[in-house]
């Protein structure tokens, strides 16, 4: 062979690999190099390609973060209630650009082969006016997109296999349209405290639970789509506290045309025009893009097969669960033991529970005087429950048949709204601020005496057992002081602690368990060892 027909098949030999590594390269199949991402972004951020989530994102004030079409966010699962670390993405005053394609959208989910409900925390939003999500997928979350003190708009989106709700706000004021929302597990959609001018419309909510329920919030609902709930005697739409709903113009199948919509308090406001029982008269809403799936849960949260962990271990080296009662209660956000008695107060009623037998006595409530209570505690005499809905104090007794109404007064800071939990010393009562970074005690007058710095986050409710109080926060139960130091922490018992209260000897905590479960909701625990700290 002449050097010159060597130096062609060399030359053709070569080209053919360049080619072939282009390919390969470039080729939409091709491998990517992982991009990780976690903790806080310090400067603006694009996102693209496949991002993996080992750390709870933070985009904080004065950040951008955008994200392209196509780009895949995998949060780290985690199922270990003693090592929790549910891994989270969270705008606290910054800005997030999520905006896919009909062709291309953004996906938030699992980074597992198999995933279930609740294997990361979900996206909350903070004190931002300028975010946007459009054409994104939220899937196998606690919350899917919930947002506070906030107007960022969702869009063209699917929600769907979420723990709780799919989308959740507080204090806001969104563009919520032509969204897909099924299969999640309390609401596709729940407005709670103080939401403002929210726009709900051309959204198709296609199957789960209970479509809709709004607290104390102004809202339009107009052009969505309810169906597939097997469920014809349960409201699509729940209107309660002091709520003002406008439903105009939706489309009902398979719900009765006199439940379909409606009012649970008569301190709401419901307005309802030209509404669609299966007259045909209102269009199902067009969607621009597919309902793309990798994998499917096979069932809805919630349901008997739901594989999420909301009971823990009853024992382990930190506490131990002596009783469980409750069965056919619920849960609920005011619980208090007084008088050899477990005290559970919601909108409308007391209930007095027997901690031994089980057995329950109800009083009524006038709903004009106590209408959403958040927190309960006796202080010897008198029973004081906050009220997140009236935004008061509110002090009362309790005989053999009725429940008397005493005094009331506004809680501190009353503008900016209530946080959940009460609770006494039997000198001051005790009450956290809406940030949940400072505590109040006040005299029981409704005066501040002094406020309490806390390092820990009280997003969960309050009891005091003589020498120090105990909340919960995460998978944790903490106790700390007055000076709001922490002296002790044990593993908690169960998912989603909403009231807690001690009995001299134990703590009980009231949890939400999974909240639609007529399970016993109220765990009595001893504490073994609060060193965890």
């Amino acid at each position: 062979m002449d050097n010159k027909k060597a130096f062609t098949i060399l030359l053709i030999i070569a080209i053919l690999v360049s080619s072939l590594f282009i390919f390969y390269i470039l080729s939409p199949g091709a491998e990517e190099t992982p991009v990780f991402k976690g903790g806080a972004i310090t400067q603006d951020e694009t996102w693209s390609g496949t991002i993996f989530v080992n750390d709870s994102i933070v985009v904080p004030t004065g950040v951008t973060l955008t994200i392209t079409p196509g780009t895949r966010i995998l949060f780290a699962p985690s199922r270990d209630y003693k090592n929790q670390k549910t891994v989270g993405f969270a705008v606290v005053g910054g800005t997030v650009k999520a905006i896919g394609t009909p062709e291309q959208q953004i996906w938030f989910t699992s980074d597992t082969e198999i995933p279930i409900n609740g294997d990361w925390s979900g996206i909350e939003l903070y004190d931002t006016n300028t975010s946007v999500f459009k054409y994104v997928i939220v899937e196998f979350s606690g919350l899917g997109i919930s947002q506070f003190d906030s107007k960022a708009n969702i869009s063209h989106s699917i929600v769907r296999w979420v723990n709780a709700e799919g989308i959740y706000m507080e204090r806001s004021s969104p563009v919520i349209e032509y969204n897909l929302l099924y299969q999640n597990g309390y609401h596709e959609i729940a407005l709670e405290q103080y939401n403002y001018d929210v726009q709900i419309r051309n959204n198709i909510f296609a199957g789960g639970h209970v479509p809709f329920i709004v607290f104390d919030s102004t809202v339009t609902l107009e052009g969505n789509y309810f169906y597939n709930y097997n469920t014809p005697t349960s409201p699509a739409i729940s209107v309660a506290g002091t709520a003002y709903a406008n439903v105009t113009g939706n489309k009902f199948d398979g719900f009765d045309n006199d439940t379909a919509i409606l009012k649970l308090q008569p301190t709401s406001t419901l307005l309802t025009t030209n509404n669609d029982f299966g007259n045909g008269s209102i269009p199902i809403p067009d969607l621009d893009f597919n309902d793309v799936k990798n994998h499917v849960l096979g069932y809805t949260p919630g349901d008997s097969e739901d594989q999420y962990m909301y009971v823990f271990p009853a024992e382990d080296e930190t506490r131990r669960v002596v009783n469980r009662t409750g069965i056919g209660l619920g849960f609920g956000w005011a619980f208090e033991y007084a008088n050899g008695y477990l005290w559970k107060l919601g909108t409308g009623d007391l209930i007095r529970i027997d901690p031994v037998t089980g057995n329950t006595t109800t009083f009524s409530i006038n709903t004009t005087q106590i209408l959403g209570p958040r927190g309960l505690c006796f202080d010897g005499e008198y029973f004081w429950t906050q009220d997140h809905s009236l935004l008061k104090i509110v002090k009362f007794k309790v005989n053999a048949t009725a429940v008397t109404i005493y005094d009331s007064f506004d809680i501190p800071e009353n503008e900016t709204g209530a946080r959940q939990s009460l609770s006494t010393d039997g000198t001051y009562l005790y009450v956290p601020n809406r940030d949940g970074n400072k505590m109040f005690e006040l005299f029981k007058n409704g005066t501040i005496h002094r406020e309490i710095s806390m390092p820990l986050d009280l997003v969960g409710p309050i009891t005091w057992n003589g020498t120090h109080f105990w909340t919960g926060n995460g998978n944790y139960l903490f106790a700390f002081n007055k000076d709001g130091i922490i002296e002790g922490r044990v593993y908690d018992v169960a998912r989603g602690i909403s009231g807690i209260t001690w009995d001299g000897m134990y703590l009980w905590g009231l949890y939400k368990t999974c909240e639609l479960w007529n399970d016993a909701k109220m765990f009595q625990v001893e504490i073994l060892n609060d060193s965890l700290i």
